[in-house]
């Protein structure tokens, strides 16, 4: 495959719209090949949408390394740094991010757009800096919170755009909070942003109505937050802009589903990100599907109406699926991986009522690397309260190399605890009615419970593996892997950008992988008739 500048644009921009991550990636890599090898300078228009349009539906990864390779090959205008430190910025490499962009601002003092652009992408750096800094270092956080406030008043000030304004906003709400004394009254600030972004009328877009919606937060006037969520989602804001607005509104406006105005805001949010299948890594906390945000949903959406939204009882099911999901822990290491509940005895006679299903390289006393059955302790997150549990015995465990999955039985579980419930049948994969899969676990060992579900396609399967393309992250494996009634089909144990193709294909591809759980009962039973642990 090689890129042809006329035609394969056209193939990519298809491939982006369809949410198709291994097309997109595949074009990338021809594109990125491309400008190695072909010394004619790369039309900057086309170069221009090229990224635009991968940002747009933030496939950074790729966004990235063709930005690189386009400044490698002499094209490093200021709008394809920009779009580079964009990337660096939503990957988390915030250093490189910073140094792209102080050399950008030196460099476009003369052009006022990018001058802009690159302030407000360095107050959104220092921000990310001052919210993932600990409070332990708080000289290193206040400077970091002092360098974002000055980015965003700065182009606030010289620009007057609304969505730097309501950042700048929100960064002197928590100065307070936090006792740094800076200059500014945030409530004048967010008066005059809410002014400036409902005077528009019909011309307001996604981005306005999501500043009136923070602009309502910090005024308190939670009635008309709810109303401009109302409009952000009627605009028609995609997962990635729901998914943004998440993000601000739980880590720099610390609201929570369990009071208001997150109680309002954040489960509204959280099902409309649900409702939608993009491409995308945006996982949703099962603290925001609680039995009482739920009840709270349920009026709303007789507010609003069913835009973005699910029905209930989807929800309420995957709060229950949440209820048999457990953090695997080792004591002073913190969280190793994930396990979760299935009835035993619908496993094999011989198994106790219920047992816990995770990775043999999660939980293994033979498995370098592993932790050992008699160090695990397994803790029920989405349940209030309550102790860890420890294995009892490890009833049956598939080497790493063949299925990796352990069975195991606790010395207990949580009365409140559910159990995952195996599919009947595995779906059939289609070409023309693409399959879904969703994942529930705790990644990078965080304490909530997360649904995984964008981008949540599935893509190939074996007689014993299956890909697909939601998200998961370390910490992820051995979650159980849902279709769309929320009924149990795999155990996740793998993934990578670089994935073997299945069934002989030739070629790599990014992708997650899961062993199909009828397969894992198969082998279980056998073994266990056998006599075999």
């Amino acid at each position: 495959m090689t890129w042809d500048r006329r035609t394969s644009v056209v193939e990519l921009f298809r491939a982006v719209d369809a949410l198709d991550r291994p097309r997109v990636e595949a074009l990338c890599a021809d594109l990125v090949e491309d400008l190695r090898v072909d010394e004619r300078p790369y039309p900057l228009d086309q170069a221009h949408r090229v990224l635009g349009e991968l940002r747009r539906k933030r496939y950074f990864e790729p966004l990235r390394r063709v930005a690189d390779a386009l400044i490698q090959a002499g094209r490093s205008d200021p709008t394809i740094r920009r779009h580079y430190a964009q990337a660096l910025l939503d990957q988390g490499v915030l250093t490189a991010a910073v140094a792209v962009l102080e050399r950008l601002l030196e460099d476009v003092a003369s052009s006022p757009y990018e001058a802009t652009e690159a302030r407000g992408l360095l107050g959104r750096a220092y921000k990310q800096m001052y919210v993932t800094t600990a409070p332990t270092a708080p000289g290193r956080r206040r400077r970091f919170l002092e360098l974002a406030v000055e980015h965003y008043r700065g182009v606030y000030d010289q620009a007057g755009l609304a969505w730097h304004g309501i950042n700048l906003v929100a960064l002197l709400v928590r100065a307070r909070e936090d006792g740094v004394d800076l200059p500014g009254d945030p409530l004048l600030i967010a008066r005059n942003v809410l002014a400036a972004a409902t005077g528009l009328g019909h011309a307001a877009g996604v981005w306005d109505h999501g500043t009136a919606l923070e602009a309502c937060v910090a005024l308190g006037r939670h009635e008309e937050a709810v109303e401009r969520l109302h409009a952000y989602l009627g605009a028609g804001a995609d997962a990635f802009e729901i998914a943004g607005t998440l993000r601000q509104l739980r880590d720099v406006w610390r609201l929570d589903a369990s009071r208001e105005p997150g109680l309002s805001l954040l489960p509204v949010l959280a099902g409309a990100l649900l409702a939608r299948r993009p491409a995308g890594d945006v996982a949703v906390g099962a603290a925001e599907l609680s039995d009482e945000v739920l009840d709270r949903l349920d009026h709303l959406q007789k507010l609003l109406g069913d835009e973005g939204f699910q029905s209930l009882a989807w929800f309420r099911t995957a709060l229950e699926r949440c209820r048999a999901v457990a953090l695997v822990e080792d004591p002073v290491d913190g969280g190793v991986g994930t396990g979760f509940l299935v009835d035993g005895k619908a496993l094999h006679p011989s198994c106790p009522d219920v047992v816990l299903v995770t990775n043999a390289h999660v939980v293994s006393a033979d498995h370098p690397g592993a932790l050992h059955p008699d160090r695990a302790l397994v803790t029920f997150r989405a349940l209030e309260g309550g102790p860890g549990h420890r294995i009892r015995r490890v009833l049956w465990s598939s080497p790493v190399d063949r299925l990796d999955v352990t069975v195991a039985e606790l010395d207990g579980v949580p009365a409140q605890a559910t159990r995952c419930p195996p599919a009947r049948r595995r779906p059939v994969l289609r070409p023309d009615e693409p399959t879904s899969a969703y994942v529930i676990g705790h990644p990078r060992g965080r304490e909530q419970v997360m649904l995984s579900v964008q981008d949540n396609r599935l893509l190939d399967a074996d007689d014993t593996r299956l890909h697909y393309r939601t998200p998961t992250e370390e910490g992820s494996s051995g979650s159980p892997v849902f279709n769309r009634q929320w009924d149990l089909i795999a155990v996740h144990h793998a993934g990578g950008t670089r994935m073997a193709r299945l069934n002989g294909r030739p070629g790599l591809y990014p992708a997650n992988e899961g062993v199909w759980f009828d397969r894992v009962r198969q082998e279980l039973a056998a073994a266990l008739d056998a006599g075999r642990p």
